[in-house]
């Protein structure tokens, strides 16, 4: 596995200074720029590009709250564990399609006030699995981290559900 930290050194950690990151893929990407290399042998250029696309995709997994805990789960357990089938986590799977049902049930009725309500009540569930993955990430608990992983996944999901629910209350 490529380890998007070493290429923008950065320590592996899941908390990361942004405006680092930010500034080193910014940095990156200006030494990497096409028209410094326009005066080179085809294959620097063909080099450059590749390595753009490394920088790119490495800014996309440091970038994503998910894709960055995958990423140290997989530096520190392999790649097994990350691509291993979903915990069987009998309650917030419950959790979830109680917050389906809700989400259908309030895009039915056309209620922004509920719709806000759900909003609200998840976004103190994703805090407290944010909390619970940083502490199992520093205590290198990786079974625990990919669980808390896979439930912030789906509540990212989520968000793009509720976020499309609302988008189509407030047209009306």
């Amino acid at each position: 596995m490529h380890n998007p930290f070493t290429l923008f050194d950065l320590p592996v950690n899941y908390q990361i200074d942004e405006t680092l990151l930010k500034s080193r893929y910014l940095q990156l990407q200006k030494q990497l720029h096409p028209d410094n290399f326009a005066q080179s042998s085809p294959q620097e250029q063909r080099l450059a590009i590749q390595k753009s696309a490394q920088v790119n995709d490495a800014w996309q997994q440091l970038s994503d709250p998910v894709l960055r805990a995958e990423c140290i789960i997989a530096l520190n357990a392999g790649d097994t564990l990350i691509s291993s089938e979903t915990n069987h986590d009998l309650e917030f799977l419950m959790q979830q399609m109680q917050w389906r049902e809700e989400l259908a049930d309030i895009e039915e009725k056309q209620d922004l006030d509920l719709l806000d309500e759900l909003t609200k009540q998840v976004n103190e569930v994703r805090q407290h699995v944010l909390t619970e993955l940083v502490s199992s990430l520093d205590e290198k608990n990786w079974i625990q981290a990919k669980q808390q992983t896979d439930r912030l996944r789906f509540i990212q999901k989520l968000f793009v559900e509720i976020e499309r629910v609302d988008d189509k209350l407030s047209d009306f």
